[in-house]
């Protein structure tokens, strides 16, 4: 008997055929099918691609000044004695600064003459005896009025055929129309001047008196 040393050659080509004997047609199909179920199932799970947006950093100054708006300022005593000062009454809680006195203007004293009322125009006229308009040459004058027109601080309101409406603010005054009865009654008479008197001397004892 001779025995026959094998290298590592004969060793690798004992095996491939050993495998070729036993390789069959199912053999076959079963490696078909796991390389089909790993190209199909198991190759697209590790390519799966992630996409994640990281939220944007801030900036050192933003957060400062996020840090600064959210400490809590404590109110100084000066602002405590303001919020004593202020009214819970008033929209914007203040005091209202007291009003001084108005002062009062001088009611007038009006005269109405006549009114004039057309389609289109409805003209008043009037006077403040208080303060009378004169013209040279012509000395007090009646003043012609229209709706909306102001005497004396008043204005004129309305016009009617015997009377007319004045107002000033929440003061109003009818104003009738003054008749010619009332206009003689409030014409100062004339003084009559008398006739000069002649006094006569008494005669002078020894004087003959002339006849």
């Amino acid at each position: 008997m001779w025995f026959r040393v094998l290298n590592s050659r004969d060793i690798i080509t004992m095996q491939f055929r050993t495998i070729i004997r036993n390789i069959n047609l199912l053999n076959i199909i079963l490696v078909v099918a796991i390389a089909i179920f790993a190209n199909h199932i198991l190759l697209p799970m590790f390519d799966i691609k992630a996409s994640y947006m990281p939220p944007p950093a801030k900036k050192g100054s933003e957060e400062k000044k996020e840090e600064v708006s959210q400490e809590v300022k404590m109110p100084t005593p000066l602002e405590y004695a303001a919020i004593a000062d202020d009214t819970l009454f008033h929209p914007e809680r203040k005091i209202p600064p007291e009003k001084k006195g108005e002062q009062q203007l001088p009611k007038p004293e009006f005269v109405l003459y006549g009114t004039m009322i057309t389609d289109d125009v409805k003209i008043a006229y009037l006077e403040d005896l208080k303060a009378p308009r004169n013209t040279p040459g012509r000395g007090k004058r009646q003043i012609a009025m229209k709706k909306g027109d102001t005497i004396s601080g008043y204005t004129l309101k309305d016009i009617e055929a015997d009377r007319i409406v004045m107002v000033r603010g929440e003061d109003q005054i009818v104003i009738p129309v003054k008749r010619q009865k009332e206009r003689k009654e409030s014409v100062v008479p004339a003084i009559v001047s008398k006739p000069p008197q002649v006094e006569v001397s008494p005669p002078v004892p020894g004087i003959p008196s002339k006849r």
